[in-house]
């Protein structure tokens, strides 16, 4: 009989290293920019690999349609009756890869640098989503799975999730679980593991500014048109305080801190020279009067992501431009829903139009709540052994300042536990040039998912539909 511990899947890993190699070129190789339509035959190529490889080891596999790319999702029965059943998420699609010209390679060819992997989605998530199908593969060729597995794969969780919102209320059956395991996350430090008790809330916004009903000649024109960037520039600015708070008309009303017991349970530790060394600039950004891990865990957000009009290519071009565009986010906390602050930020803009401009304000679908998740849950507790077994040392509860606005809608689904985690580095650069990810953190994610395994029990005394308790705010 073999014996599954921790020597077993190391060797189990670096004996089947080349063809891991193999299969991570592979599935990087398609271009799964879920925001650019014409990327749709490479998702559900995608979508199409990603099924041929789970019906390899045996499991059932569908292919959802919600009218987008494709989701996929798969369930393997443990060969014991009585166990749990494990949900596990992760998408296939990517980030657009812009700038082009600060790629150090096609990032959409894996470039090896010894154990580090450069392409987009290295990390995020298709990464993360290989260690899980590696983990079903060694879990199924030793015959030794010790729970009932479903996995929900989707490739639109860059782009808003719109076809699994869609969707999921129709399919909680296919979806239930003891627990939901969100392995779209990471950690602050190489060697210390993290489990995130959850995650911001989300709502995206595009401000479009337009003057005349065309670009127009800055020295025949100028001091009569009203320059929509002119409009745009005055516009942002105002929804900001000197101070970094923002100044929306009722945007903190539902914000609340933590307690104090709950924020005891987090990690405290904040190098800001380290986070200055590797960004090249301090950590100045947000509401001023708060430490940084406030900022960028508890306290809700409003950033400009793009601003677009007029000319920006060599030399001049004297123009005033007919429109200018610009790309807003909020990221939200617990109590804060994310239509009520969209449409407050919208009113708020709104009032803000100077005479001589039109300006509309469109809140764009893929909007989430924030989530969060107790220390104490069973789920969490279980894997955190699990955690501690695998790396030597306790693993840190963190708080993710990004959103996946899809876990609420999961867990209300699937009616698991949520436990949201993964090996993910701060320094992985996902959504920016350069992507990475390390093999050493692959074999690590591997094996802590195959050992977290034989760690869930079947809960005997939660209902199939309760959600655990949060950290309370």
């Amino acid at each position: 009989m073999v014996t599954m511990d921790l020597e077993f899947f190391k060797k189990y890993f670096h004996e089947n290293r080349g063809s891991i190699e193999k299969t991570y070129t592979e599935f990087l190789r398609f271009r799964t920019v879920s925001s650019d339509p014409d990327a749709m035959p490479d998702l559900k190529a995608c979508a199409t690999w990603l099924q041929n490889r789970l019906r390899a080891n045996g499991c059932t596999v569908e292919e959802w349609d919600g009218g987008g790319a494709p989701i996929v999702f798969a369930s393997l029965r443990s060969e014991k009756d009585d166990v749990p059943t494990v949900l596990i998420y992760n998408h296939y699609d990517v980030q657009p890869v812009d700038p082009l010209d600060e790629w150090r390679s096609n990032p959409f060819e894996a470039y090896f640098e010894q154990d580090t992997v450069y392409a987009r989605g290295a990390q995020d998530n298709k990464g993360q989503c290989l260690y899980v199908l590696l983990a079903l593969d060694a879990l199924c060729a030793a015959k030794s799975l010790p729970c009932h597995v479903k996995c929900i794969i989707e490739g639109e969780e860059e782009n808003g999730s719109a076809s699994l919102t869609k969707l999921i209320n129709t399919k909680k059956k296919e979806l239930a679980a003891d627990y939901t395991m969100i392995v779209d996350v990471g950690m602050r430090h190489p060697d210390v593991p993290a489990i995130s008790l959850g995650t911001r809330g989300l709502v995206n916004l595009t401000l479009t500014i337009k003057g005349t009903n065309q670009d127009l000649h800055s020295g025949l024109e100028g001091g009569l048109a009203y320059n929509p960037l002119h409009a745009m520039a005055s516009m942002l600015s105002a929804l900001r305080a000197s101070d970094g708070s923002i100044t929306v008309p009722g945007f903190y009303d539902d914000v609340q801190m933590p307690s104090k017991e709950d924020l005891a349970t987090l990690a405290q530790t904040f190098d800001e020279k380290a986070w200055e060394t590797r960004l090249g600039t301090p950590p100045t950004g947000g509401e001023s009067s708060y430490p940084p891990l406030v900022r960028n865990w508890l306290r809700p957000t409003l950033e400009i992501n793009g601003i677009h009009g007029g000319y920006g290519g060599a030399g001049s071009k004297t123009v005033i431009p007919k429109e200018a565009i610009a790309k807003i986010s909020c990221r939200l906390v617990p109590n804060q829903d994310p239509v009520i602050t969209g449409n407050k930020v919208r009113a708020y803009l709104l009032s803000l139009a100077p005479k001589g401009v039109t300006v509309d304000v469109t809140i764009h679908e893929g909007m989430g709540r924030a989530t969060r998740t107790s220390n104490s849950s069973p789920g969490v507790t279980a894997f955190a052994r699990a955690l501690e077994l695998v790396w030597n040392k306790k693993p840190e509860f963190i708080l993710d300042g990004a959103s996946i606005p899809i876990i609420p809608l999961l867990q209300e689904a699937s009616g698991g536990e949520i436990i949201a985690w993964g090996v993910g580095l701060p320094s992985d650069r996902i959504h920016a040039p350069n992507e990475r990810f390390d093999f050493r953190r692959m074999e690590q994610g591997f094996i802590s998912l195959c050992m977290g395994l034989y760690f869930f029990r079947k809960p005997s005394h939660r209902p199939a539909d309760a959600n655990p308790q949060p950290l309370q705010s």
